[in-house]
């Protein structure tokens, strides 16, 4: 048999070849998105931190467009985030609360008894109760206007269980002398959202979202001579305070 021709619908040696090239740049565009991306993070003499990619991978990428990948949807670098112990440890604990005041127990998150599915759920909720900003005082004196109060702020106040509460103060009185937080609006919008939702599932009158908190500890801890104590490494205790329906 003879060798197929373009009129028959076979391929050129050199429409193959082409095609093979831009096969080999998609597979490189590809491949070098994957590597060009910081690892980490790595334990430090001084905490953690990124290590850079190579930089044959680095300058690879920066030959390709980022839009042609993310037009094909395939500008993912698959490194997924897993257990990461750079972060802060977080869980909630929901105490429910009757109408007199009493107890009805409380609901952690994430639940242990749940399956894997639904406490990943559950764990990303509580990781976004930790999202907190700082909170800066106003930079000169404030007078209110004639029947106006003075602006205030929520932050994170030490309360007299030793943990962390949110109290309403005005703006003038935000200590100076000390670094301020406060939950983002995400977080508390959250809060009183699993709070509310709480209540109508299990019929009771309040609900308390408490955030338990847990600074990783840093690497630099093995060029110690001692070992921490457990009061360095506690974790805080921080109460949103008390929701109803």
């Amino acid at each position: 048999m003879g060798e197929p021709n373009a009129g028959s619908g076979g391929l050129h040696s050199w429409q193959i070849a082409v095609g093979s090239v831009a096969i080999g740049i998609h597979l490189l565009a590809v491949v070098t998105t994957i590597l060009a991306v910081p690892s980490g993070p790595w334990p430090l003499a001084d905490g953690s931190g990124m290590s850079t990619p190579p930089q044959f991978a680095y300058s690879l990428n920066q030959l390709f467009p980022d839009s042609y990948l993310r037009g094909i949807g395939m500008a993912h670098h698959y490194r997924q985030v897993s257990n990461d112990p750079a972060l802060v440890g977080v869980s909630i604990e929901l105490r429910l609360e009757a109408a007199d005041g009493s107890s009805l127990g409380t609901l952690p998150l994430p639940d242990q008894r749940s399956n894997w599915w639904v406490r990943h759920r559950q764990a990303l909720l509580a990781r976004a109760l930790a999202d907190d900003v700082p909170v800066f005082p106003p930079g000169g004196e404030m007078v209110a206007a004639p029947g106006q109060a003075l602006p205030s702020s929520l932050i994170w106040e030490l309360s007299s269980g030793g943990g962390l509460e949110l109290r309403n103060v005005p703006e003038h009185l935000i200590p100076r002398e000390r670094p301020v937080f406060r939950p983002s609006e995400k977080s508390l919008l959250l809060a009183r959202s699993i709070a509310r939702y709480v209540c109508r599932a299990y019929g009771v009158a309040r609900v308390e979202v408490v955030r338990r908190t847990q600074e990783p500890i840093a690497p630099a801890v093995m060029f110690l001579p001692s070992t921490p104590t457990d009061e360095a490494t506690g974790e805080l205790v921080s109460s949103f305070g008390k929701f109803s329906e």
